[in-house]
């Protein structure tokens, strides 16, 4: 039985993280907790069995009492937190699965990969999106040649605000650039921009971006609309936004040479055309969906030596794609990778 620390128990952690570690619960238990805010220590601490001795107000005084008895730590905390503390952690010779994204900007992903390489640990961080069956299910269609060459990526989620943290905390952090380093696009469309790379197939070799801020009074991003080119030649357009009064219908296509994927709604989630004729495929099993599937991977990396379910390296590059996005709507033109 692995023993895991939880720095950061934010909302996040309270909705999907606690029910991944409950799934899991004859492979790991949660025996350490650190965060400042004392409502959202008591209800991890007390939904996961934690002892209240266990229970610290930060990451110092975690690794001081805990460390060397701990297998990894679950880090979920505001993204401008991620490298200070991936370093301490490194530093502290403990294993780290990190929420999305891995920092605020590439250099700071630079920084803590030296720690991680340089502590030898086990580093991961959570891209919980591939763990559905929907996109099981479309990046299986997708890799066993169903649509032929994918050429061309459709991805919209339009909504009307951002997801709150927790009131013990700051419930805006995320529309704070010093805190959140970017906004809607870093943020939720993370997850669209994976997805996108794998189902490419292809690295990014350009990316132009139209962002900006609209309806909210903030200071990060609130509509984003991204155009990413690949170096098979295929395009993926992105948009996102925090700004939508209504909201926007789903949209999620992959088009290729041989035919199409449509993502839909509950009745059709998938569907799939070749020759013209439509067809609803069965949806792939995923006995551990979202967090409890990349918890599950992870805990296997440590326990059997597999790979882990996204390395730094591959965070890093998701990074970079919007990172480059972010300086092309700045320029006012399209920013090369490679």
């Amino acid at each position: 039985m692995l023993k895991a620390g939880i720095i950061g128990c934010g909302r996040i952690v309270q909705e999907g993280h606690v029910r991944a570690f409950e799934a899991l619960g004859d492979k790991v238990t949660v025996t350490a907790l650190a965060d400042p805010a004392p409502e959202s220590l008591a209800a991890v601490g007390e939904a996961l069995g934690v002892a209240e001795k266990s229970r610290h107000p930060g990451a110092a005084e975690l690794l001081e009492a805990e460390a060397e008895e701990l297998d990894f730590v679950d880090l979920a905390l505001p993204h401008f937190l991620h490298r200070d503390i991936t370093i301490q952690c490194a530093e502290a010779g403990v294993n780290i699965l990190s929420e999305k994204p891995m920092a605020t900007t590439t250099v700071e992903a630079d920084d803590m990969l030296a720690a991680v390489a340089k502590a030898g640990i086990c580093f991961s961080v959570i891209h919980n999106r591939r763990y559905s069956p929907v996109s099981a299910t479309v990046l299986k269609l997708v890799a066993d040649g169903a649509i032929g060459e994918p050429f061309l990526i459709r991805s919209e989620g339009l909504g009307s605000g951002h997801y709150p943290g927790t009131s013990g905390y700051d419930p805006d952090w995320r529309t704070k650039s010093e805190r959140a380093g970017g906004g809607c696009l870093l943020d939720n469309g993370y997850h669209n921009i994976y997805i996108a790379r794998e189902l490419m197939g292809s690295p990014v070799q350009s990316a132009y971006g139209c962002i900006g801020t609209y309806r909210h009074d903030i200071t990060v991003d609130d509509t984003a609309c991204v155009l990413l080119s690949h170096e098979n030649g295929g395009i993926t357009s992105i948009q996102i936004a925090w700004s939508s009064v209504g909201g926007g219908k789903r949209v999620e296509e992959i088009h290729g040479t041989e035919g199409t994927i449509h993502v839909g709604g509950r009745d059709e989630p998938v569907r799939l055309c070749r020759n013209g004729d439509w067809t609803q495929p069965e949806l792939v099993d995923v006995p551990l969906q979202n967090f409890a599937g990349v918890f599950n991977d992870y805990i296997a990396a440590l326990a059997e030596g597999a790979d882990v379910p996204t390395s730094g390296a591959e965070a890093r590059e998701n990074l970079r794609v919007i990172e480059a996005a972010y300086d092309s709507a700045k320029r006012g033109q399209a920013v090369r990778l490679r």
